[in-house]
């Protein structure tokens, strides 16, 4: 538990001064990182400026309660651990804490081991997140790098993965989320596919025929330009969902 926590960072908002001093110093120990606030304004600023991986906090303090805070966190980032302490009376908070997504929570007096099983629960689920960004980060920056266009998609024509090369040559370096892909590249009217007698748009053809390959004619600028589309079919170990693989490469 010890080396998990020296992996994450967080944030601990508390107003009472005869508690706070006392988890400071035990938490202090055990992670990567310790911030701690006096007040739910203060953490929420302390959030915003450190970017810690977990939060615990107080739900009753001056000048924001711990909920208001929440929700203003989660204004911004839907994913952060939020762990609730809250005295016997404060019930009525909890359907709240349920609306606003928080992770986990806790009635005072607080037991030390639950405390630190429900933080490590919820360091083991950051740390999985964090990897898993990682790997995407290096996947991305692996594909941005090849000479051709690349994307993947599934049989229900949704686009999961593109390049960069391919943004700058379909669309022009989209910032829409992934899940628009398929509905902008419906509106672009310069594609054909050659050789081909379907009646069917190209990015469906695309989609409808895996472990194919054929040729599409791009026209920008007055231009046509000839490409070779491969598509591949990869079944995942769980068959879960087939992804295709296409390439697109000028001839």
């Amino acid at each position: 538990m010890n080396e998990l926590f020296k992996e994450v960072t967080l944030l601990y908002v508390e107003d009472d001064e005869s508690i706070r001093p006392i988890f400071e110093r035990v938490l202090k120990r055990k992670m990567k990182k310790l911030f701690v606030a006096c007040d739910g304004l203060e953490g929420y600023e302390m959030f915003k400026e450190f970017k810690p991986d977990m939060i615990l906090t107080d739900i009753k303090m001056p000048k924001m309660n711990g909920l208001e805070m929440a929700k203003k966190i989660r204004e911004t980032n839907q994913h952060i651990p939020i762990i609730i302490l809250s005295a016997h009376s404060e019930g009525d908070f909890f359907l709240e804490a349920i609306e606003i997504g928080i992770s986990g929570y806790l009635v005072k007096p607080i037991d030390k081991e639950k405390l630190f099983n429900l933080l490590e629960r919820n360091a083991k689920i950051t740390l999985f997140e964090r990897n898993k960004k990682e790997q995407e980060e290096l996947l991305q920056n692996v594909i941005d790098m090849q000479a051709s266009i690349v994307f993947l998609g599934n049989k229900n024509k949704n686009v999961l993965f593109v390049n960069k090369l391919f943004l700058d040559f379909f669309l022009h370096n989209s910032d829409d989320p992934m899940e628009h892909i398929y509905e902008e590249l419906k509106q672009i009217n310069n594609v054909k596919l050659l050789d081909i007698n379907e009646d069917i748009f190209w990015i469906d053809y695309i989609f409808l025929h895996p472990n194919e390959v054929f040729k599409i004619s791009v026209s920008k600028n007055e231009t046509n330009t000839e490409l070779l589309v491969k598509t591949k079919q990869v079944i995942n170990e769980n068959d879960t969902e087939n992804v295709i693989v296409i390439t697109i490469t000028q001839l």
